[in-house]
């Protein structure tokens, strides 16, 4: 397998599923690199634990048990402890925000696997508008020398069974997307990518699913969006193009349909949940307090 990566936290945490968690530790066995990173990554979480169980440092403690319940009138001395007190309310308050704050960054990540994906955009939208083309002049386009092969023709054709076959062993090739999408065809490119293209009135869509992980690098030119609540990259222009990934499986959607009818299909096909700061922040106060539980 490849180095552990967004995988380090969660093998730390036990969270790794028993097959990726075994990968994981053969992994190890050859890898100084990511031994370091476990390594690291099990000494923050005893120091958080030693932190969370020592509860508010003694000197806060202290300065809050100074003052009074009632201050009564504010004499050199009442302003001294009131100060003090101000004092002692903020450093409260900032250390409940930095414990937020960490509680944010230690977060863990959504899973995501395998090695680097980085989709071939623009082979995909070349190989969308030549269709395109094809359809509004299909004689011109067929006597044209200057048209190259479509790329539709790469790969080993899915009969409409295979395709119903994959779909129901997890590997999304519906029959329909958004409401009435119809699958034209589907290939099998490679052994880790299929290609799949669907039609509707007036709209075209081309759904490319890959295996692995997005890579970000890939991404200049696309803006992060949120789609059926969902993470989602997204290069308006004509085609639009939208890319995610999910459960180790990379989606590419090029379509001549609207970014509302691509929220649709994202609805449809596995798509990794946008999780607010609120929830992200209490995901990381979970792992925080598991993390003092076992210490």
């Amino acid at each position: 397998m490849t180095h552990l990566g967004a995988d380090v936290a969660a093998f730390v945490d036990g969270q790794l599923p028993p097959t990726r968690e075994l990968a994981a530790r053969r992994h190890l066995e050859e890898c100084e690199r990511c031994r370091v990173l476990v390594a690291e990554q099990e000494h923050l979480k005893r120091r958080m634990a030693r932190t969370a169980t020592a509860g508010v440092p003694a000197h806060l403690a202290a300065a809050l048990s100074a003052v009074p319940s009632d201050p009564g009138e504010p004499d050199s001395r009442g302003r001294q402890v009131l100060r003090r007190s101000v004092g002692v309310a903020v450093a409260v308050m900032g250390s409940s925000a930095a414990v937020l704050l960490l509680a944010y960054v230690l977060a863990p990540p959504l899973p995501s696997t395998g090695d680097p994906v980085g989709p071939d955009f623009d082979a995909y939208v070349a190989e969308f508008m030549s269709e395109a083309a094809s359809r509004r002049a299909p004689d011109v386009v067929a006597a044209s020398t200057a048209v190259s092969a479509s790329a539709s023709s790469d790969g080993v054709p899915l009969s409409p069974r295979e395709l119903d076959e994959l779909d129901a062993d997890g590997w999304p090739c519906h029959a329909t997307l958004a409401g009435d999408l119809e699958r034209i065809d589907g290939r099998l490119v490679g052994d880790a990518v299929v290609a799949l293209r669907y039609s509707g009135q007036h709209v075209q869509l081309h759904l490319i699913e890959q295996v692995g992980r997005l890579d970000d690098d890939a991404l200049d030119g696309f803006q992060r969006r949120t789609l059926a609540d969902s993470v989602v990259w997204v290069r308006e222009g004509q085609p639009n193009v939208a890319t995610w990934e999910a459960d180790g499986v990379v989606y590419t959607v090029v379509t001549d349909a609207s970014v509302d009818r691509v929220t649709d299909v994202v609805a449809q096909l596995p798509s990794t949940p946008d999780r607010s700061t609120v929830e992200r922040v209490e995901d990381g106060l979970h792992r925080m307090t598991s993390w003092v539980s076992a210490a």
